[in-house]
């Protein structure tokens, strides 16, 4: 239902003509490279990054293990929303003899570490493109400061939740007191877990390295959704136009296309497609047909690699499709 509702809102009223003809002209060169920096080279150092949450657990556990379940998992999550983040620990798991929820927790992990990088750089491009949202959408000015200033306060929370676990408990559990019984219970269960996770990032070296590698992994992304661009002509050209400003673009559009991400449909096949026609067309003035061939061309590219990739390894390690159906039907 969601795919249906965001691929109508994302391709109503649209030139159908002048997209084809934009796909059928197109060198997808651009769209190949940035696409395979974005899931082999993003891939890489998420499975690096992983390696060194999975030390306390595991240490030395080789690379082509790590990034072997990491494509796996991001395939499955392109077929099938969330199967991913179990499949991957139960793989890896299962590959290297680790405990499970071992795995697991540092997935749950990983999400927060991704979450608060996510926050930083949407606070980041929020205040970088003020002017230019607040002329796109005059209404949302004052949204936008409260917004921006919401996302620091949460990244400061976090940040104290890490070096003062035992406060942030207490002032937990001092607001959920007034709730009843069960929900004061489930709520303290949780923070207790999510403060047992962060004990990984209380480690000065792992949380350097740990910090290195998801500026890298989101240097990586930015890199993937910028030179597209390339292909379709689009903020490349024109006076002001350099390197550096076609880097804060895609910046902008990278934090909403993750937003898109948090929208439970396959691949999230719709709501990218339609965050990248909002973005082009009204922040940056794209043509409809330029920021949906954009959209659609690198959509369909990143699925199939992380597909033809995640097949590969999947039948390299002689995994059961048994076994993922059992673990996908636990999500």
């Amino acid at each position: 239902m969601l795919l249906a509702f965001f691929m109508y809102l994302a391709f109503r009223n649209v030139n159908f003509h002048e997209l084809f003809e934009i796909l059928k002209t197109t060198n997808y060169l651009y769209v190949f490279l940035g696409m395979s920096i974005g899931v082999f080279g993003g891939s890489a150092v998420r499975a690096v990054r992983w390696g060194v949450l999975m030390e306390p657990v595991k240490k030395d556990i080789p690379f082509s293990s790590l990034f072997a379940t990491t494509i796996i998992g991001y395939m499955m999550n392109n077929l099938f929303p969330r199967s991913g983040e179990v499949v991957r620990p139960y793989m890896l798991g299962k590959r290297e003899n680790i405990s499970r929820a071992s795995a697991f927790a540092t997935i749950i992990v990983e999400r927060i570490i991704d979450t608060v990088m996510f926050l930083l750089m949407f606070g980041i491009a929020l205040i970088y493109f003020k002017n230019k949202i607040t002329n796109a959408i005059p209404s949302i000015g004052s949204a936008v400061i409260i917004l921006s200033a919401a996302i620091f306060i949460l990244l400061a929370w976090i940040l104290f939740m890490m070096i003062k676990p035992g406060q942030s408990l207490r002032l937990v559990k001092f607001f959920t007191r007034f709730l009843p019984q069960k929900l004061h219970e489930k709520v303290d269960n949780i923070f207790t877990s999510l403060l047992h996770g962060f004990e990984v990032l209380k480690k000065p070296s792992l949380f350097l390295r740990i910090a290195i590698y998801s500026v890298l992994l989101w240097a990586a992304y930015l890199i993937s959704t910028y030179i597209p661009f390339y292909s379709f002509n689009i903020l490349t050209s024109g006076e002001g136009t350099n390197l550096l400003k076609g880097l804060w673009d895609a910046n902008l559009l990278l934090v909403l296309i993750n937003v898109a991400m948090f929208i439970p449909s396959p691949a999230a096949t719709g709501p990218y497609h339609y965050i990248c026609k909002v973005t082009l067309v009204n922040m940056f003035m794209v043509t409809e047909p330029a920021a949906l061939g954009y959209g659609t061309a690198t959509h369909a590219m990143s699925f199939l690699l992380f597909l033809i990739a995640g097949i590969f390894y999947f039948f390299k390690y002689n995994y059961k499709l048994s076994d993922i159906k059992q673990q996908s039907a636990a999500v």
